[in-house]
């Protein structure tokens, strides 16, 4: 519930302060992430910080109508997870293209070896010609020798009669050595080409076959990456759409927001008459009603504070507001007890307040000391009833202006809200 410290004057929310808050918001939501890679820490590190102000704003809101404040609060969730939608969709792009990048560069390779494989295709065919014209050759010159004898050439060429110098025929002796070697010599390298080129073509084979699984893959992957972005595309504009119709319902019923802190001022206005005329008594009859043994948890749970008493900034306003009191985690239903014994002063509820009840302490170390209890789904006391320390006064609840289920603890001293931590 949000109370000044000293009691606030009527219309203290202006509505520049509205303006701007609104405008703050408004240019705060519309922010996206930086999508360059090295921002993406950041992007992820910002939206957990504002998922963490979504939290937060459970507590800071109470002084509104809680159908208010959640409208309020799905606004703010839903502007926090754009920044890690759109990180998300940025990162599936880029793994898209990515594997689009890759699928490419697989293409071309396979593009490349398969012209290699035409070329080596070509060639073996050439050699395959090549070695049949050295078949042929090898097989005249068998046929040759088989016919005249297998005879040394260069001894016929030497021995044989007629008229040509023996000069003549050691060269001509000479060249048809040469012819056989050159026939030899050329089966034999095209035999080997032959070899080569075949030990080529089998691996262009297999390496086509290898590009040709990778190139599969390589869109599959691609294929699920654009899925992906798809998906998370879909799903950032999903929030963006649920965020745009979440505004302008907010900005519908954002006039309500003054509305509601009116009636909390005018019923904290109210309470306080009451408890200064609780605090004027004591402080002149000087009864006291507590025991020696001071104050107690005012929960039989371990008290985790969830927004504590003092000046607090007001998320919808954009202004710092008094916190009259403190705020403590509780599920509906778990039992409040009285902190000390007294009178109970009031059962009652109000718009803002919900279900309450006030205890009276009477003088406490010289001080009038009144304790509150705010936001009860059930009370258990009457008032002017006697209560010990540990009484049950009602249940937790979630009524009034609060947002969620809490127990709202205040402490007056003197007519003054204090730090209600200094009594426990």
């Amino acid at each position: 519930m949000f109370r000044s410290l000293r009691r606030p004057r009527r219309g203290v929310v202006r509505a520049g302060a509205l303006a701007l808050a609104f405008a703050s918001f408004i240019a705060m939501s519309r922010t996206l992430p930086a999508r360059a890679d090295d921002d993406r820490d950041a992007a992820a590190n910002a939206a957990a910080e504002a998922q963490a102000t979504v939290n937060a704003l459970q507590s800071q809101l109470e002084g509104i109508d809680a159908s208010l404040a959640q409208v309020y609060i799905d606004l703010q969730n839903l502007n926090a997870q754009i920044p890690e939608a759109q990180t998300a969709y940025d990162n599936a792009v880029a793994d898209y293209d990515k594997k689009s990048r890759e699928h490419t560069t697989i293409l071309g390779e396979l593009s490349a070896a398969k012209g290699e494989q035409t070329r080596i295709d070509d060639s073996l065919k050439d050699a395959t010609t090549q070695a049949d014209d050295s078949q042929r050759a090898i097989a005249d010159l068998v046929r040759r020798k088989y016919r005249d004898g297998n005879v040394d050439p260069v001894a016929v060429a030497l021995t044989s009669g007629g008229t040509e110098s023996i000069t003549e025929r050691a060269a001509a002796a000479d060249m048809a050595l040469r012819t056989e070697n050159q026939t030899m010599t050329s089966a034999l390298d095209v035999s080997s080409s032959q070899r080569t080129q075949s030990t080529r073509q089998g691996a262009i084979t297999d390496r086509i076959a290898d590009l040709e699984e990778k190139a599969a893959q390589a869109e599959a992957d691609a294929q699920t990456a654009k899925d992906d972005a798809d998906a998370k595309l879909t799903e950032l504009n999903d929030l963006k759409d649920q965020a745009s119709a979440k505004q302008t319902e907010w900005d519908a019923q954002k006039g309500q927001v003054q509305a509601s802190l009116d009636q909390a001022e005018a019923d904290y206005q109210a309470r306080s008459d009451e408890l200064a005329a609780i605090d004027a008594a004591n402080q002149s009859t000087g009864v006291s009603y507590t025991s020696s043994s001071g104050f107690r948890n005012p929960l039989d749970i371990p008290i985790v504070v969830t927004s504590p008493f003092g000046m607090r900034y007001h998320p919808v306003l954009g202004i710092m507001k008094g916190h009259s009191g403190t705020d403590m985690a509780a599920d509906c239903g778990t039992i409040i007890h009285a902190v000390a014994s007294g009178y109970v002063s009031a059962v009652s509820s109000d718009v803002s307040a919900g279900n309450y009840v006030d205890v009276n302490h009477g003088i406490v170390g010289g001080n009038s000391v009144i304790t509150e209890y705010l936001h009860m789904q059930v009370q258990y006391v009457s008032p002017g009833q006697y209560v010990n320390a540990g009484d049950a006064l009602g249940e937790v609840g979630s009524t009034g202006y609060a947002t969620g289920c809490h127990l709202h603890f205040g402490v007056l001293e003197n007519g003054n809200y204090v730090e209600p931590m200094d009594y426990l």
